[in-house]
């Protein structure tokens, strides 16, 4: 089970900040943290035998496609349609300067 000490042990680990505050106090943020923990828990004892792994895109990476342009006829006009502003077949936008 976790304590206020051990709740403030894994909130310096991990970077956070600790505060008073009206709307979550100490107290409840030591429950959530007490309320995760115990889930995590839960899960550890999950039994994963015979479960294949899900798809992982860094170990199972798609080869690369072929890099070719493509035409769609039209779609520059639907788009400028849109537009609040624009200048011939160019959107207009304030000046930063």
């Amino acid at each position: 089970m976790l304590d206020e000490k051990s709740a403030k042990a894994v909130a310096e680990l991990a970077r956070l900040e600790l505060v008073d505050s009206d709307s979550h106090s100490r107290g409840n943020i030591v429950d959530d943290f007490v309320k995760i923990v115990g889930y995590m828990d839960i899960l550890a004892h999950a039994q994963t035998e015979g479960v294949d792994p899900l798809y992982c895109p860094i170990i199972e990476a798609q080869p690369p496609r072929a890099d070719e342009p493509k035409s769609r006829p039209g779609l520059a006009d639907k788009i400028l349609e849109e537009a609040p502003e624009r200048v011939g077949r160019f959107f207009a936008v304030p000046r930063i300067v």
